[in-house]
């Protein structure tokens, strides 16, 4: 007998035997002990989630009985667990809400069913009501000196950021929770502290190679940051026995050898990964697997193939209700390849489906980029005012309540003046800074030492550069535009500082901060681009430093004002 009829007769018969067991489990499990259904939910809830989620009904039937010393709530959210890794977001986020509602007075279980469902959102890419929820968590934690909690919520918060493009602010927050994890896990044998451990170690591994991917800077240096975490998180999941955590780093190896430019071993890796994944049934896990493998047979001029893996996540995201930024990439890749394959309704489809994909993900980094550099402590003050609120209506004005009132009032009121003393401060500091540098500007005009000629000539000089649009180049530095200009650093320093009032650096921006309002007004097919694609049109070497100087200029995003520009001109 060949072994694809062996291969063939292994599949049927356990695919026979799994029929068997379910049918199984569905009629007898009313009959089973509690222990009996515990211990049956505890083997399959790794391997075979539907499984255990039928233990845990048939467990559930039986919270009534004296027998089951089990409570309801810790059965559901059980459930809201199983249903989130099914990715069934409805179930998940019914059975967590029964939980939080049946421990409202109980602080240590509330805090854990708040965080699933703070868990729940992210996963299902909805990082506004995620945020809500490990803030209200954030808060408890804080309150019963948690530690193990907060660093947690640092690692999470992390993910949200790096989610959002906030790649920095997200290292410095999952530095300070990996260093803590660290310790514990060699201090301790509690497997959620191992867990806790080998889950920072992946995301910081994925953060430094989403750096190497934003910047396209310093790549050996991030890209082998990235390497030696994963590496760590491979050892230390085989160590712990964690089979998701390592599908998870293999998978994620292979994405660090694609960005290495190694697609071979990527897709090697991406292969052995997919057999892990789908021996635990993690169909969430397989959407930026695909993407890589077809990423591999993209970069190669394999199309056909690529699209095949592109199709095979779009699919797998309707399926899993999957929602992250970092899609909005799969549907420009969809294009590009239809677009090699002269299928031009498909590429004008998917182009337009990653633009509004990009517009999407601007909105999203405006709507939670404020909430997350909120302070904690300003939350918690707003909850303790809605609780003097509820006591004001439920009391009677007491002596208390009186003076709390009173010394509230007088500390706004010197807080208040403090707050005008430092701005009218702030104001006279800034009218004198304003008349010492029209002195200075004066001063330098004078003792510029740098002959009429050769101003008018370097003048002239910046009129041509300016009209030539060469402030667009990328490589425009002090020494490019000197050498356009047939001058010296110095000189052309010297002379933008005086007749155009401002630094080189300033200069420049502005420049390019013009050219890019006036651009955005006149041509349809500029505004149609992403915003990266716009900053590199202006020069820039990266989408954030445009917005930034967008920002600073005009006081808005340059994604609002496209889509201000695009309402007002349709």
């Amino acid at each position: 007998m060949n072994k694809l009829c062996v291969t063939l007769l292994c599949i049927i018969f356990f695919n026979f035997t799994d029929a068997q067991t379910t049918k199984i489990i569905q009629n007898d499990l009313k009959k089973v002990t509690v222990d009996s259904l515990l211990s049956g939910f505890s083997t399959y809830q790794k391997t075979h989630p539907e499984t255990a989620k039928k233990y845990l009904l048939a467990l559930l039937e039986t919270t009534s009985s004296s027998a089951n010393k089990v409570p309801a709530h810790k059965i559901h959210f059980e459930l809201a667990k199983i249903h989130s890794a099914l990715r069934k977001k409805d179930s998940a986020l019914y059975h967590i809400d029964i939980a939080i509602k049946e421990t409202e007075n109980d602080v240590n279980a509330l805090s854990n069913n708040l965080y699933l469902k703070g868990s729940i959102y992210y996963a299902f890419g909805n990082y506004t009501k995620t945020i809500e929820y490990y803030t209200q968590v954030y808060e408890i934690a804080k309150q019963k000196n948690d530690r193990f909690m907060q660093a947690n919520l640092d690692h999470d918060f992390a993910l949200i950021k790096t989610q959002i493009g906030q790649h920095t602010d997200a290292l410095q927050l999952v530095k300070k929770s990996i260093a803590f994890y660290e310790n514990l896990a060699q201090n301790t044998s509690e497997n959620q502290h191992a867990t806790a451990y080998l889950n920072s170690l992946m995301t910081i591994s994925d953060i430094y190679t989403n750096v190497h991917i934003d910047t396209q800077e310093n790549t050996k240096n991030y890209l082998d940051s990235a390497q030696y975490y994963n590496n760590i998180a491979i050892d230390k999941s085989l160590q712990y026995q964690d089979d998701e955590g390592f599908a998870i780093s293999l998978r994620l190896k292979g994405v660090i050898h694609h960005e290495e430019g190694n697609f071979e071993q990527s897709t090697t890796d991406l292969i052995k990964a997919e057999e892990v994944i789908q021996n635990l049934n993690l169909q969430g896990h397989l959407v930026i697997l695909y993407l890589y493998r077809g990423k591999n047979y993209f970069v190669t001029g394999n199309y056909e193939k690529a699209l095949s893996y592109f199709q095979k996540t779009e699919t797998l995201i309707h399926k899993t209700e999957t929602d992250f930024p970092f899609l909005q990439e799969l549907y420009i890749l969809m294009a590009k390849s239809y677009e090699q394959k002269n299928d031009s309704n498909n590429t004008i489809k998917y182009f337009n489906l990653f633009h509004q994909k990009d517009t999407q993900n601007d909105n999203l980094k405006q709507q939670n980029l404020e909430k997350l550099y909120k302070k904690y402590d300003i939350i918690a003050f707003k909850d303790k005012i809605n609780a003097l609120e509820n006591d004001l209506k439920e009391h009677t004005y007491t002596y208390n309540i009186i003076l709390g009132c009173m010394l509230f009032l007088v500390i706004g009121v010197i807080v208040y003046y403090k707050r005008k003393q430092l701005q009218n401060k702030r104001n006279f500091q800034k009218i004198v800074t304003e008349l010492e540098l029209k002195k200075e500007k004066k001063a330098a005009s004078k003792e510029i030492n740098i002959s009429e000629e050769n101003v008018s000539k370097i003048l002239q000089g910046l009129h041509d550069f300016e009209k030539n649009e060469l402030y667009l180049k990328k490589n425009c530095s002090l020494s490019f535009v000197a050498n356009k200009t047939n001058t010296n650093s110095t000189y052309l320093s010297k002379v933008i500082q005086v007749h155009k009032q401002k630094k080189f650096i300033q200069y420049i921006t502005d420049l390019r901060i013009d050219y890019a309002l006036e651009k955005l007004q006149t041509d349809t097919k500029f505004r149609a681009y992403n915003i990266k694609s716009i900053a590199s049109e202006l020069g820039y070497n990266s989408a954030e430093s445009f917005s930034k100087d967008f920002k600073r200029r005009t006081k808005l995003y340059p994604s609002y004002y496209i889509q201000k520009l695009n309402k007002t001109k349709s």
